[in-house]
């Protein structure tokens, strides 16, 4: 038996190069476009990659652009509702302040009995007061 096996060794040697060649022989075009998939599929993944970073990196930036945005409204808000508040205070105060003369009062509604007596309305009777201060 031993000899049958050095015959074997000597008819087919196996060594490791051979083998390669033979499955290089068998495979070798199906495993080389195999190869070269791979490496395209690895290149577009690349590609692919890059993209969503460029696109998280853009997003990045816009988010902290629209947080300025909003930061500067908020600011303009605060600024415009304290300006209309210190306004309302002023005409609250002035309004407290200045009272309207009584005979003046008594004339305007001495007008307006006149004016509803003799079939007028009211939005008339404003209508011609706002005339008058014109």
């Amino acid at each position: 038996m031993s000899s049958e096996k050095k015959d074997k060794s000597e008819i087919f040697p196996e060594t490791g190069q051979e083998v390669d060649r033979i499955r290089d022989i068998i495979f070798g075009p199906h495993m080389r476009d195999y190869e070269q998939r791979f490496k395209n599929l690895g290149r577009d993944l690349d590609r692919l990659q890059q993209q969503i970073d460029q696109l998280n990196s853009q997003m990045v930036d816009q988010g902290s652009d629209q947080g300025k945005k909003v930061q500067t409204l908020r600011q303009e808000m605060r600024q415009a509702d304290d300006a209309l508040r210190d306004e309302l205070r002023q005409v609250t105060q002035s309004l407290t302040t200045d009272k309207v003369d009584r005979t003046a009062l008594g004339d305007l509604f001495v007008q307006l009995g006149s004016h509803l007596k003799s079939g007028g309305s009211l939005v008339d009777l404003l209508q011609s007061l706002g005339t008058d201060k014109d």
